[in-house]
């Protein structure tokens, strides 16, 4: 209750403390914590909602008072490179409440919805510590990280895997960390060149990145992840307008991505739907009987696209997540954020940074060039407007 009279604006306040009021009159705990979550809820809605109107309104009166400067353009965009980010993080702290909520209300271990949180707070800690510009800018930082992250996916090949667990693991102290959900949507985010700049000829580190993926995703019988990355590498090599042989290898990569799902697909099976992971939206239909939490958790899963929605160069980032969604819905994922934690958390949130830079605006016109010619020369020094005797 401290954290929601904390977070809820200024023209709220007394709801909150009619919140807290109400609270201490609840002696049930279970009543309690379902009504102290909800006003948890309520509270970072509206903070939410308080900072994007404000922020709004802010960048509104700041592009209007420099337009005349020429900087409108410049500004807009830097506002639009801070709050893309933003977006998605406040997006992924709303799915990971749901979540929490549906976990502590349906009798999920303790454990889980903790972890959860801590694996927000660490990657809500390591993008606000990534050098972000650099990532959306430098091609050469981009195309390096993509083959480092293609290496340590292939490396992890040599995990043994789990009974009854798709995928690798890495057990890190307590702490178990999927490394396809990790590394996988910020390596072929990162193989995407950067607005506005020109791609290498033969861009060999980034193609062979995805090159390692494909074959550690086809080494692990991951075929929806080889679908996904397939289908993606062919709307951006379809999406491109210039012959350039960089494009082409993007569209043998998908070729090669979709056969391999296909290959993988012989041998895969359909995973076992567990509790609290898979299917959660059908989970919560079936033991709420008010559609209130599955409506909540539904609107929380269609935030995570909200950042592609508002900004223009984070749409591969948000169609990348539509289609993991989309997986999860018949049980072929995990539930990611709701159900599937730490792992799916840290790869959304960590692949906000992978996102490139936004295009860059057209530069503002000179003024000299506008200028009148009898009104430049009437600026100049004296002694050249001064006759020859």
């Amino acid at each position: 209750m401290r954290a929601c009279l904390a977070l809820m604006p200024k023209a709220q306040a007394p709801w909150a403390q009619a919140m807290a009021a109400e609270l201490d009159e609840i002696r049930a705990a279970g009543a309690a914590c379902s009504f102290a979550f909800g006003c948890l809820a309520l509270a970072l809605k509206l903070r939410l909602l308080s900072n994007w109107q404000s922020a709004a309104a802010s960048a509104k009166r700041m592009t209007g008072a420099f337009a005349y400067r020429g900087l409108g353009g410049t500004l807009l965009k830097q506002v639009h490179e801070a709050s893309a980010a933003r977006l998605g993080a406040a997006s992924a702290c709303l799915a990971v409440l749901m979540g929490g909520v549906f976990m502590a209300t349906t009798g999920a271990p303790k454990a889980w919805p903790w972890m959860n949180g801590l694996s927000l707070a660490f990657g809500l800690a390591s993008l606000a510590l990534l050098p972000k510009q650099g990532l959306q800018t430098d091609q050469r930082l981009r195309e390096r990280l993509c083959l480092l992250l293609g290496s340590l996916l292939l490396a992890s090949c040599a995990l043994e895997s789990r009974e009854g667990l798709n995928g690798r693991w890495l057990q890190l102290g307590p702490v178990s960390v999927q490394l396809v959900w990790l590394l996988v949507p910020s390596l072929l985010l990162l193989s995407n060149r950067p607005a506005g700049q020109a791609q290498a000829s033969r861009p060999l580190c980034s193609s062979l990145g995805l090159l390692l993926a494909i074959a550690a995703l086809w080494a692990q019988t991951e075929p929806m992840w080889l679908l996904l990355m397939g289908l993606m590498l062919l709307l951006r090599s379809a999406r491109r307008s210039e012959p350039q042989a960089a494009h082409q290898a993007e569209a043998l990569l998908a070729c090669l991505a979709l056969l391999a799902a296909g290959l993988s697909s012989q041998h895969w099976q359909m995973p076992s739907s567990q509790a609290f992971v898979d299917q959660v939206l059908l989970q919560a239909w079936s033991h709420s009987p008010q559609p209130l939490l599955t409506g909540l958790m539904l609107a929380a899963l269609l935030l995570l696209v909200l950042p592609g929605w508002r900004h223009r160069h984070a749409r591969e980032h948000s169609l990348l997540w539509a289609g993991l969604l989309l997986m999860s819905l018949p049980g072929f994922l995990p539930t990611p954020l709701l159900g599937m934690g730490g792992s799916a958390i840290l790869g959304y949130v960590l692949s906000l940074a992978a996102v490139s830079g936004p295009e860059p605006g057209p530069q503002a016109p000179s003024k000299v060039a506008h200028t009148p010619r009898h009104r430049r020369e009437s600026h100049k020094a004296p002694w050249r407007r001064l006759k020859p005797r």
